[in-house]
């Protein structure tokens, strides 16, 4: 054999070399790209989530102020479903909150507070106002169908109903 017939063999081998690196090189990109793709996808699913969070809670601030206006204990705030933000900011749909629908009412008075655990009474000339316990329950979702529910406790002064 010639050293003309070696080399043929030794480029053919290198030639499989190459071809068998660019193989292993494109399996790697492959891998990479299908990486970043779960990631995004799992980064979408923890945007919408935070965003059906964030609507939750703007839910219980309106609860809050609903309570506030609150005059006696069988009042029943209503919490109606309200959209969120404009369409400039949310171009594909604006998220919402609205009452849990899994409670008749989404914000009701829970009882009267215990005097130790709730700050005491307080007497104000005659009457005497107690802290009032109310319970929210409110759910925030997005358009595609991210959902978060948030429970609350919630204190309002009222006047304690007996005797002074």
């Amino acid at each position: 054999m010639t050293k003309h017939d070696e080399r043929r063999r030794e480029q053919g081998a290198a030639l499989l070399v190459a071809v068998m690196m660019l193989v292993l090189m494109g399996m790697i990109g492959l891998a990479a790209l299908d990486t970043v793709s779960q990631d995004r996808q799992i980064a979408g699913f923890q945007t919408r989530a935070r965003a059906a969070f964030y609507a939750a809670e703007a839910g219980l601030g309106t609860s809050k102020n609903l309570v506030r206006t609150a005059g006696e204990r069988t009042d029943l705030p209503g919490l109606t479903a309200t959209n969120l933000g404009d369409t400039a900011t949310y171009a594909y749909g604006r998220p919402s909150f609205s009452g849990d629908p899994d409670f008749a009412d989404p914000i009701r008075y829970v009882r009267d507070g215990t005097p130790w655990a709730q700050g005491g009474d307080l007497r104000v000339g005659k009457q005497r106002l107690v802290h009032t316990l109310w319970q929210a329950n409110v759910q925030g979702q997005t358009p595609d169908g991210a959902n978060e529910r948030l429970e609350a406790m919630l204190s309002k002064l009222l006047a304690s109903g007996y005797g002074g």
